[in-house]
Formats: structure tokens, sequence, C-alpha cells
């Protein structure tokens, strides 16, 4: 291994984790990396002070300019637009060693949205990665003042969306199989008492599949639930359930006669179900598949 594969290969877990978290789609955050890579061919190691440093400024750079790009699709995307969901089962993301990482989490990933490129880059940089502010005005190269206000801006953005991932890995994965299990069984009373009021669950068809779009209100996501199960029992569709380590947190994984039609993730806070994210897109789904 050449001394460019062997600087790269030390940082490649960092740039995909950092480029998934700047892009929401494991496809675009790939393609990001690997012009990462093919930049990085073009210079000799010798000649850079810190190639681990020189990496992760042209991947956020390129990052920031693909999100750009990705921003004026997803403008024109079918339906609700949800994140790529990310299938791990070692229970590790890229980039971050935690049990439970909400940085990878739907609902901030969702949330990251609402942000302009450059205040995702600044907090991601420094409230998720923990680079100091002075590396990160030189990765983005502006002065510290300005990265500063761009990560203090986003987390005031973020802090009117969801709140943060606020449970254990136990209670998480008890009330992802809570919810299934009265979704399934119809129990009705026992899923109102699973819900906040506030509950909100987004769906992502893409245009093609059948998805809910955006419900809000504990009533309205019941009803919705409701009528897809029974639909399900009506018709005699096998529904078959896999527990998964999905997005950082237990998630799950729907098989309609064997075919894989939806993955399931919730947002936990307060001990109750906030928003349940179900991307049933295709070709998002795929990337689980794979």
């Amino acid at each position: 291994m050449d001394e460019h594969t062997e600087t790269f290969e030390r940082s490649r877990n960092l740039l995909e984790g950092l480029a998934y978290r700047m892009l929401g789609s494991l496809a675009e955050a790939q393609d990001v990396v690997q012009d990462t890579y093919l930049k990085w061919r073009t210079v000799t190691p010798s000649e850079i002070r810190d190639g681990r440093a020189w990496l992760v400024t042209v991947c956020s750079r390129l990052a920031i300019n693909a999100l750009g790009s990705a921003r004026a699709q997803r403008e024109e995307y079918v339906g609700t637009w949800l994140p790529e969901p990310f299938l791990d089962e070692g229970g590790q993301l890229p980039g971050v060693e935690l049990e439970v990482d909400e940085s990878v989490s739907l609902a901030l990933l969702f949330a990251l949205e609402r942000l302009a490129p450059t205040e995702r880059a600044a907090y991601l940089l420094h409230d998720v990665f923990g680079y100091a502010f002075g590396e990160v005005a030189e990765i983005l190269g502006r002065s510290n003042a300005a990265c500063r206000k761009l990560a203090s801006r986003a987390r005031g953005r973020l802090r009117t969306g969801p709140r943060r991932f606020e449970a254990s890995a136990d209670d998480h994965r008890r009330l992802v199989t809570a919810f299934l299990g009265a979704c399934r069984n119809g129990e009705l009373t026992r899923l109102r008492g699973l819900l906040s009021e506030s509950i909100e669950l987004c769906g992502d068809g893409g245009g093609k599949a059948t998805a809910a779009g955006h419900l809000r209100g504990r009533d309205e996501v019941v009803d919705f639930l409701a009528r897809i199960w029974s639909t399900y029992s009506e018709e005699g569709t096998e529904v078959d359930v896999e527990l998964h380590w999905i997005n950082g947190a237990p998630g799950a994984l729907l098989f309609e006669n064997g075919r894989l039609t939806t993955a399931i993730c919730l947002h936990i806070a307060n001990g109750t179900i906030e928003r349940v994210f179900a991307q049933r897109n295709p070709a998002k789904l795929a990337v689980v598949a794979r």
C-alpha cells in the first residue's frame, strides 16, 4: 500500500462519517469521499503538513458544494424527503464510537436539512466531531468568529426542531418492539399510550411507493397506522419484522410477502414516541438491502 492510500485509509471512516452527516445520503457521501481521494492523489503527501487535516478540509468543502446541488434536487422531490437509512449490525457508525449515536439519528439528520450548508458543516465539525473553532475556521476558510456564529445559529435552529435523543438503547428497543406489536395486533389503546400528543409520522415514498407523507397529532397517526395494518390483514399480506440497528439506534425493517418495503426509525423523548420515520422509497431501501 503506497503512502497516498495508507494515509487516506486511516481517515476513511472519519471522511465517510462527516460526508454522510452533511448530505444524509450514503451514495452522495461516497461520491464526495471518492472525489476527495482523487484530489489527494494529485498532491505529494510529504509536502502536506497534516494529511488528515488536508483530507477533512477537502471533504468538508466538497460536501458543502454537493449539498448545495442536492438542495435544488430535493426541492423537486415527490413527497417528504428523508435521509437514507444506515444499517449497522455492530451498533457503530462511521466517525463516532458511541453505543447510541444521536448525531446520525434520522430525527437530527432531518432537522439538519433546515440549515445552510456552511451552518451544517460548522455545527458538525465542532459539536459532533470535536474540532476547535480555530480548526473549523481553517477547514471552512472563514474567520474564527464567523464559524462560532455559524455554529451558534445552527444550534438555535436545531433547538426549535426535534429534541435530541433521550432514551437508552434498551428503552429504545423496548418502545420499538411495543410500537410494532401494538400496530400488528390492532391494540389501539396501547398504541395511543406509546405516542406523544404531538406525534409526527414522516413517510418517504419518493413517488415510487405509497407513503404517509407528513402526519401530525396522535389521532391522525393512530388512525393511519390502524388502516395500514388492517389493509395488510384484509389483503392477506404476510408482514415480517426484523429488528436492526438503524442510524445509531434500534429500528426495524418490514418485509411484505418477503420483500423489503419499509425501514422504521423512532425518535423518543420523555419516554414516548415523538416521531416515526418510515422510509419506503425503493431506491433508498436498496442501500439497506445491499
